[in-house]
């Protein structure tokens, strides 16, 4: 694949990775066990949301590794920060400000609903260093944003004790060599499963701890996405690892399912918000299971995408586009429509459809009107495209 080759299979991974997680919080609301629960529950969703929070993230992290390098290439170090702090780090600190005090509304309004005098306890279970800073759903911009200065902070002394790429290119070759032989994804597992296995606070259910809250992101997290950040560096190195997921991804999948059934039978298919008492055995193989199921979930629908999804898309490419606003502004609106249908007499599967059909609706229309072709399009995207240009195939050809 030549330089300015457009990955349209990898847009289409991100942007699945991105709308994954709406869904992933639209049906939080009617688990059994969540604290707030907007009427009938459902198990079956705890089972959907365990097997998304399995993947969805490190999927993200594997795909923005990819795209830093290429970007990287494109415009070096200075003009690369430059490029991450406009497109990750404003807009970060724009939700931050404007979308993440709106999500206090429909929580107040469901607690008042359901009666609640004190609020449940919503502290994350990791120790958290420094001021506590709630990241709430924007903390995967805050970590990426710390990956990018650790990655450029790396390369930077990789560079000058390796000025010949001698040692990048060994290690580029290795990590072909460990997906050749399918076992990449055992070598990544046990780090991992080794910090997840020795944080005494690890709430298992929940699997990676996400770092919402604090400006110290909590070691397994850190782990997790640095090394899947790391991982999707070097497969833009060497990209021939791209086809080698396409020729496996059906395996990949096999040894997903596998190991997400193995997880479930250890810490049960009805979610659990707090640590679960298990042996040090159950807790090793629960750890080891959860985490080749994320890295084997994640190369199965990186190879089903280059498979299937290489060619280029104009809806896809639209979708690429708009799944970073989407996601931006979401919880507000998934939160208060939770809320407003709290004492509707349906059954969860009712409200869940209209909720994620009218969230659907008012995002696509809103990135559609108000940010595409406004100065908010190229405040996220890096361009902002007039309401009547019509999008073909050579433009879809066209590089980021």
């Amino acid at each position: 694949m030549s330089a300015e080759e457009r990955f349209h299979s990898l847009d289409a991974v991100r942007a699945c990775a991105l709308l994954a997680g709406i869904v992933l919080h639209a049906i939080m609301g009617y688990m059994p066990g969540w604290p707030f629960t907007y009427g009938s529950t459902s198990t079956g969703l705890g089972v959907l949301y365990f097997v998304i929070h399995i993947f969805r993230m490190a999927l993200f992290f594997i795909i923005a590794g990819f795209f830093a390098r290429l970007l990287h290439q494109r415009l070096g170090t200075k003009n690369f920060i430059k490029n991450r702090l406009k497109r990750i780090g404003l807009p970060f600190i724009a939700a931050f400000f404007f979308i993440m005090p709106l999500t206090i509304i429909p929580i107040i309004w469901s607690v008042r609903q359901l009666g609640i005098q004190s609020p449940p306890n919503m502290q994350p279970p990791f120790p958290i260093i420094g001021p506590p800073v709630p990241m709430g759903h924007l903390w995967f911009l805050y970590v990426l944003l710390v990956i990018y200065m650790l990655a450029m902070g790396l390369r930077t002394i990789v560079e000058r004790f390796d000025p010949e790429q001698t040692l990048r290119n060994k290690m580029s070759g290795l990590v072909e060599s460990l997906i050749k032989t399918r076992i990449a994804v055992f070598v990544l597992t046990a780090p991992l499963a080794i910090s997840l296995f020795t944080s005494p606070w690890w709430i298992q259910w929940q699997g990676i701890p996400s770092p919402i809250m604090g400006l110290v992101p909590n070691f397994p997290a850190l782990l997790a996405y640095g090394s899947a950040f790391l991982m999707g560096w070097f497969i833009h190195r060497q990209q021939n690892c791209l086809r080698l997921f396409a020729a496996d991804w059906f395996l990949y999948f096999a040894f997903a399912l596998l190991a997400t059934v193995v997880a479930l039978y250890i810490g049960g298919i009805t979610p659990k918000f707090v640590a679960i008492a298990l042996s040090d055995r159950e807790r090793a193989i629960f750890a080891i299971a959860y985490v080749v199921a994320q890295w084997c979930w994640a190369f199965a629908m990186i190879g089903l995408a280059v498979r299937y999804l290489s060619a280029p898309s104009a809806r896809w490419r639209y979708l690429a586009d708009a799944s970073y606003w989407m996601y931006l502004i979401h919880l507000p609106i998934v939160w208060l429509l939770q809320a407003w249908m709290l004492r509707w007499p349906l059954h969860w599967s009712i409200k869940l459809s209209l909720i994620l059909t009218i969230t659907s609706l008012v995002l696509i229309a809103s990135y559609h009107y108000l940010v595409r072709p406004t100065f908010l399009g190229k405040f996220l995207n890096g361009k902002k495209y007039p309401r009547a240009k019509h999008v073909d195939q050579s433009e879809l050809s066209k590089n980021n």
